[in-house]
């Protein structure tokens, strides 16, 4: 059931009008769980068994360490508990991976065997759902957490809808304590929520789904040469499918936020302008916030943060972000795209240290003093994250040298085939300009059009915020909450931000609308 359909518009506002009626707790939490497994049902099918095997083990497990105090047991259950997760996370994404890589080294080295594919579907949402039940075993193991004694809340907090699928991922602490009190829905949250679910719709139908064409017609044979303009469209694909995957995951979480919040919870934010970043460090602050945290407090700080040395914090951010790449698919760009994101880490890291006038923590967006004595705070995010931009030359210098390096990111992560790959990392680094001369040539009529399109939003945009630009410069511009000045219109102007919304994805939708990018990790 996709977020921007209208079968999850009805079963939403259905599931809001049971909940309004509802005037117990428990009831409401009751009926969520349903809803939240029919919302499960429809889109992974017979899979959500494995969902419940995983929230019973979890459950059961968390409640086996509260109650043990033999240290050496208290690290068995955690072992077992989380062996037991990791290994289903493990065999239904990596199983034939390993296996197809196996069989290539046997081919190799000359080797008669063949080991047999599986060919298992992904059940949806496993990751998330996975690391939803890891940060809450983690933290009863780490006494950040007592375990709840409510099955049914427990099970709420897993398979809670708006959520399930791509996150954001929440704290079973953050969560939690929410359902202490009766859900109520209130119009200021209904109003929130609303003007969050339109953004998130624009974004991901009127925005990544229309780039969606253009990317996957760059990247669907980059190889094959188009009337010699490479570079051209390999740059431009790149960038497209930067701005792509952006719109279409953040879409997902400022549906999923403003669902949540009609029903008068509080999910995490994701993302804050990630690619005004002028490092690589900010812009995992600024980039899926909630998975950046996650590593940090699971991977990272375990592993010794930046506690024991220099050379060890590097191989730590390294091994951190390298994590990160592998949970986002099994396939081998996702295992580069990881270690290429923690060569930079590394390397940011290493240039700050090797400036003795800039002492800062930044592996990994980390600063301050964890509750556990680690390296960083958290609450809804990375340490940092909601930190407004401060716009100067040298910042903008310093943005266009960081997205340089990010976009190249995610040409890794985009192309799958690792001969596609070598070529298109070769004409994205040694550009070839009569290539870049060629394209720009050959579009002119269509980038003139779009620029000019570009260029009258920009001055409507300037004009509306002329009086915010004056008392507060580029900046104030920059840090802008949309959302907040939405929601805050009077009712006939909001009214007209509705009917656009509603004009924008009846004139610019595509006829088609690919699934969210996330949905496939």
């Amino acid at each position: 059931m996709q977020f921007n359909s209208v079968e999850y518009l009805v079963f939403f506002i259905a599931v809001a009008l049971v909940i309004h009626a509802l005037r117990e707790r428990r009831y409401q939490h009751a009926f969520l769980v349903a809803a939240s497994l029919l919302f499960y049902w429809v889109s992974g099918g017979i899979f959500i068994l494995l969902m419940l095997f995983v929230t019973m083990v979890t459950f059961l497990g968390g409640a086996a360490l509260e109650g043990e105090t033999d240290r050496r047991r208290r690290k068995g259950l955690l072992a077992v508990t989380t062996a037991i997760t990791l290994a289903i996370l493990g065999f239904f994404k990596y199983y034939d991976f390993a296996i197809a890589s196996a069989n290539e080294l046997f081919t190799a080295w000359g080797v008669p065997a063949a080991l047999p594919y599986l060919q298992t579907a992904l059940p949806i949402g496993i990751s998330f759902y996975t690391f939803h039940a890891l940060s809450y075993i983690f933290d009863i193991y780490l006494g950040r957490l007592k375990p709840t004694r409510s099955l049914t809340e427990y099970t709420l907090y897993i398979t809670f809808f708006p959520q399930l699928v791509s996150g954001p991922i929440i704290r079973a602490r953050e969560f939690l304590p929410q359902l202490r009190d009766r859900l109520v829905i209130t119009p200021g949250n209904v109003k929130y929520g609303v003007t969050r679910m339109a953004v998130g719709i624009v974004k991901k139908v009127v925005i990544a789904d229309n780039l969606a064409y253009y990317v996957d017609l760059v990247f669907s044979n980059p190889a094959v040469p188009v009337q010699e303009s490479n570079s051209f469209f390999i740059i431009s694909g790149t960038i497209l499918f930067g701005l792509q995957i952006y719109f279409d995951f953040s879409g997902y979480i400022d549906i999923a936020i403003g669902s949540a919040a009609i029903l008068g919870l509080i999910l995490p934010e994701n993302f804050n302008n990630p690619y005004f970043s002028a490092s690589p460090t900010e812009f995992w602050r600024r980039w899926n916030i909630t998975l950046s945290a996650f590593i940090r407090d699971y991977v990272y700080i375990p592993l010794g943060g930046n506690r024991r040395g220099k050379l060890r914090t590097y191989a730590n951010a390294f091994f951190s972000m390298l994590l990160c790449g592998i949970w986002h698919g099994a396939s081998w760009n996702f295992f580069l795209w990881g270690a290429f994101h923690g060569l930079l880490l590394s390397v940011h890291k290493a240039l700050v240290d090797w400036n003795p006038g800039r002492r800062v923590r930044v592996a990994l967006g980390m600063g301050g003093a964890a509750p556990d004595g680690g390296d960083s705070d958290v609450s809804f995010g990375v340490r940092g994250a909601d930190a407004p931009i401060r716009i100067t030359p040298v910042t903008i210098a310093k943005i266009l040298v960081t997205q340089y390096f990010i976009f190249l990111g995610w040409l890794i992560f985009r192309v799958h085939d690792l001969d596609d790959l070598l070529y298109c990392l070769h004409e994205f680094i040694f550009i070839d300009w009569q290539s870049m001369v060629n394209g720009l040539t050959k579009y002119r009529d269509i980038l003139q059009t779009n620029l000019l399109l570009l260029g009258a939003v920009t001055v409507v945009l300037l004009i509306l915020l002329s009086r915010r630009l004056r008392k507060q410069g580029i900046d104030g511009i920059v840090n802008f909450d949309y959302v907040k000045a939405i929601r805050d219109l009077s009712l006939p102007w909001y009214g007209l931000f509705i009917l656009v919304v509603i004009l924008l994805l009846l004139c610019v939708s595509p006829s088609a609308s690919p699934e969210f990018i996330y949905f496939q990790f």
